[in-house]
């Protein structure tokens, strides 16, 4: 699933098969499927934490947008390419609501 396919009510989880851990200020995730590590710092450890909860894009973006002062057209571009290459990677699932 892409970034053109994922809807405001679609819901962002942590795939099964990911571990992660915090470590300073990093997050560091490993793909029980094919044992490669990740990792995210800055924002995308924000990101990491609400998708711990499966959450919606507009969550994600409405949460950055109160920690920080940035526009919320820019994060939401920003938050969906993050999403996306964590979709791409196989480190997080997209839910469609029904």
């Amino acid at each position: 699933m892409t970034r053109s396919t994922i809807s405001d009510s679609s819901r962002i989880a942590v795939a099964p098969d990911v571990l992660a851990s915090e470590v300073g200020p990093e997050i560091v995730m490993l793909s029980l499927r094919d044992g490669t590590y990740y990792g995210l710092d800055g924002v995308g450890v924000e990101i990491w934490r609400m998708i711990q909860t499966s959450v919606t894009i507009p969550h994600i973006v409405t949460a950055l947008v109160e920690m920080y002062d940035v526009d919320a057209d820019r994060c939401r571009s920003d938050v969906l390419t993050v999403v996306d290459t964590l979709v791409e990677r196989g480190l997080v699932e997209i839910r469609e609501v029904t």
